[in-house]
Order: structure tokens, then C-alpha cells, then sequence
């Protein structure tokens, strides 16, 4: 029996949630994760020696599922291996809509009984359409309503980005990382072993969620390549999929297979098919991070020519270089441009043909050069460099330039960024956040290198390319 989407509905955004074997050895740590819940959060604890530790955070415990008075919407499981049946069969009974099931050591080990005993879970569920995330993982982080699994998550507020993810660890992961990066979370679904629900039924089901504008995917392995790749390849036109794939060598394959059993796939293949069906390939955490922020503060562009400024000399060589190795272009600014520049521009210790070396007497005319590239025709994307250690000693100046790239993206609706310079991040880190979060105030997505930087723009230009026939 498939899981009706409405049964799913219930289970990612519920209103009632049961917490089954939370221990006093844990700190508690999926009680006190559901402590913003806005709904009603219950336990079901039969060891004596945790059911006080319950009881004094003031939530209702009781012997088994069945005793709860409510109906309940979302159960998560922490119970040992054996005792997982149990619990399911209670769920099923009383008409749970889904499960988290954090219980592992399932078919991920090889063990022989470990495997029968998925294969038991695996059909109880199956039969009765009951919503099983797992086994083996973190299961739902939905901050609308509050439900966490971890209680250093922010809660109280979505956003438009859905991270579906076979690994635990990446989806605790990216949900700080999206936090500290001004990224909007809707939902962050964590399967694992994925034995009811897979990759291919969550993208069927946030790419109709009207809440989810961009979805994301942490892939060990798929069950069903044909069925994920056309839902992969109707998807995107309607809303951008980012692919991460796990297990992209042969060691990394065998690592999916003792992580989740996941069955590994040639990475050539993949590669492919992610081009072929429109998504967007990234390789690591990072570049999850970076190309979503771009996708979510960035206007639809195709062209690749990008005007630079804010470097020294010796900088805005590196960042030309940069750039142009990703496959983007610097162009020369036009004639009309360079006339205007030459205008006021004081060319001591500073250039202007793009980059744009402003120099230390230039600083004040931030807003005018900015301008000249925001009009040039032959530029698409403007990119500026921000120190912030100068901009400490002079706050004025710093808001100065960050008004003038609002002003420019908001005239000309072209795609702004900035790259935030240091020669000490650590010394300045402090310094470097601020900047970052004055800029995600402002909807500027900033990046640490001129490499970042480059490489997020240009999957950004691929992508908008395919998708306007280009």
C-alpha cells in the first residue's frame, strides 16, 4: 500500500507528537527537542528511572501509545532494536500518521536478523500505509511548528527551502548551516535506511508542495532509478533541485552500503542524468549552502559577464582569474562606461577597464561606479569585494557600499554578490559575521572566496540557461 499524501501531510506537519524511549542517559534529548512544539508533545516511558525526569519537564508519560487520549500525528522512536514492532504495531493501531524511527542497527549491518527484522518492520508498515521515515534516522525538523531533533534548531518561522536527506548527520548539518547562512527552512526530512519512503516519494511530494520553492536532496542510492529520474525531469522546470550525491567513488560506495544499505549507482551515470533533467550537481555541505542562497536571493539571469570591483590591483587579477576559470567571462566595460568613469575616476593607484581597482581615492565614489556597472551592457553580474576590518574602522562607508548594490540590483535587476575579503578569518571572524548577516539583511548573498563565488554563479547561469532553451 503506497502512503496517501494526506496521511504524509499529517506526519510533516503535525499537531500532536508522541516521543517513545527518550532516556534520562541522553539528557532527554528528543523531549527537550520538541520543547517549542506549538501542538501537544507526549512520552511513552515504561523504565522507572526516566519517568521522573519526564514528569518534572511537565509532559504526560504513559506505559504505551495505546494509553494516549489524543490521536497522535508524528511518533518518534528511540527504543532498542527488538522493541521496534512493538511500538510500530501500537502506531499502527492506533492510526499514527507517521514514524521517525531513530532506532538503528537494521539492514545497514548485514546481519542476518537484523535484516529480517527491517523486512518485518518494513511490511507492517507497507500494510497498513502508515508514513515510516527511517529506520536509522533523524527524522522530521519542520520550525514552523517546532518539531526539532536537535534542541539547538531555531523554531517559529519556515522558509521555502525542503533538505530531503539518507544521512542524519547532514541533515543536523545543513540545518544549522542553513540557519547561519540566512537560508529559510521548510522542512528538513532525514530516512536513512528508507524502507516504506524514498528519495523518488519525497520528490514527488514537495515538488507539489506549494510551500517548498526549492528543493534539495542528500542521494546515497535510489530503489527506483526510472521512476526518481522522470520525477527529476518534471520537477524542475516547475522548481530548482539541487542534487548531492554521496558514494561518488568506490570507497565512498562502499561506505553508502554500511551506512544506510544503500545500493550505489556509477557516478558517470548520475552526473548525466542530473544534467539531462535539469537539477543542479554540488559535492559537499558547502556547496549545498552557497548556491541556495544565490537561488533564493538571486533574480533569473543567463548572461555570464561579470564587472568586478573592490580589489587592490594584485587582488582583482586573482578574482579575474577566478572567475574566468569557472567559465565565466570579465569583459571589457563599454566605451560609454569607460567615458564616464574617466570622468572623475582618480587612476593613481587604481584602474578601472573591469575589475575596477578603486584604489584609496576612490573610496567615496562607491555608489557611482556601481552604477556605471549596473548600466553597462556588457555586463550581467556585478560582484564586489568588502573588506571588513576597513569597514569596521568605517561603518559609514561600509553602509554606503551596501546601499549602492541595492540600488543597483534593485534599477537594473541584475544578479548582485559580494566576496568578503580577509587576510586574518579567524582574527576577524567576529567582524566577517557581522558583515555577513548586515548583508543577508540587505539580500546580498556573500562568499568567503573569490572561487565560492565563481563556481555558485556559473552552475547558477547553466541552470537558468537550460531551463530558457539556451
Amino acid at each position: 500500500m503506497r502512503v496517501a499524501t494526506e496521511r504524509l501531510d499529517r506526519a510533516l506537519n503535525p499537531r500532536t507528537v508522541a516521543v517513545v524511549g527518550d532516556k534520562a542517559a541522553s539528557d532527554y534529548m528528543w523531549l527537550r527537542s520538541m520543547s517549542e512544539f506549538q501542538g501537544d508533545v507526549y512520552s511513552v516511558q515504561i523504565d522507572p528511572n526516566d519517568v521522573p525526569g519526564i514528569e518534572a519537564m511537565g509532559i504526560p508519560n504513559y506505559s504505551s501509545l495505546m494509553e494516549i487520549p489524543k490521536d497522535i500525528d508524528y511518533v518518534v522512536v528511540a527504543v532498542p532494536r527488538n522493541v521496534a514492532p512493538i511500538v510500530l504495531r501500537d502506531a499502527i493501531q492506533k492510526n499514527v500518521a507517521g514514524v521517525g524511527m531513530f532506532t538503528s542497527g537494521f539492514a545497514e549491518t548485514g546481519n542476518p536478523d537484523a535484516v529480517a527484522l527491517q523486512e518485518t518492520i518494513t511490511e507492517m508498515a507497507r500494510d497498513s500505509g502508515l508514513a515510516l521515515l527511517g529506520p536509522n534516522c533523524m527524522g522530521l525538523y519542520n520550525p514552523a511548528v517546532g518539531v526539532r531533533f536537535s534542541r539547538d534548531l531555531p523554531t517559529g518561522q519556515g522558509g521555502p527551502v525542503t533538505f530531503v536527506s539518507q544521512s542524519g548527520g547532514h541533515a543536523v548539518s545543513f540545518s544549522a548551516a542553513a540557519h547561519a547562512n540566512g537560508i529559510g527552512i521548510n522542512k528538513v526530512v532525514s530516512f536513512g535506511n528508507g524502507v516504506v519512503l524514498e528519495n523518488a516519494d519525497y520528490l514527488e511530494y514537495f515538488a507539489q508542495d506549494d510551500d517548498t520553492k526549492f528543493i534539495a536532496m542528500y542521494v546515497e542510492g535510489v530503489k527506483d532509478g526510472r521512476r526518481f529520474f522522470e520525477l527529476l525531469r518534471e520537477t524542475t522546470p516547475k522548481k530548482p533541485v539541487i542534487i548531492w550525491k554521496g558514494g561518488q567513488t568506490d570507497e565512498g560506495q562502499r561506505a553508502t552500503s554500511s551506512h544506510t544499505g544503500a545500493l550505489a549507482e556509477s557516478m558517470d551515470t548520475w552526473d548525466v542524468l542530473i544534467r539531462q533533467c535539469g537539477a543542479i550537481r554540488v559535492d559537499s555541505m558547502t556547496e549545498l549552502t552557497d548556491v541556495l542562497k544565490a537561488l533564493i536571493a538571486l533574480p533569473t539571469f543567463t548572461g555570464d559577464g561579470v564587472g568586478l570591483t573592490g580589489g587592490t590591483g594584485g587582488q582583482s587579477v586573482s578574482m579575474t582569474d577566478a572567475f574566468a576559470k569557472s567559465g565565466l567571462r570579465v569583459p571589457m566595460f563599454s566605451q560609454k562606461s569607460l567615458d564616464k568613469l574617466g570622468e572623475f575616476f582618480q587612476v593613481i593607484g587604481a584602474s578601472y577597464l573591469n575589475p575596477v581597482d578603486i584604489g584609496g581615492m576612490n573610496r567615496d565614489m562607491t555608489e557611482d561606479i556601481v552604477d556605471i556597472l549596473g548600466s553597462d551592457p556588457n555586463i550581467d553580474i556585478i560582484a564586489m569585494q568588502m573588506n571588513p576590518s576597513g569597514l569596521a574602522r568605517n561603518p559609514d562607508q561600509g553602509e554606503a557600499q551596501i546601499a549602492s548594490l541595492v540600488s543597483a540590483r534593485d534599477k537594473t535587476q541584475k544578479p548582485v554578490i559580494t566576496i568578503l575579503f580577509s587576510s586574518d578569518p579567524y582574527g576577524e571572524g567576529q567582524a566577517l559575521k557581522a558583515l555577513d548577516l548586515r548583508l543577508q539583511e540587505a539580500g546580498i548573498p556573500s562568499y568567503p572566496t573569490y572561487e565560492r563565488a565563481a563556481l555558485t554563479l556559473n552552475k547558477l547561469v547553466g541552470h537558468h540557461r537550460f531551463h530558457e532553451g539556451g
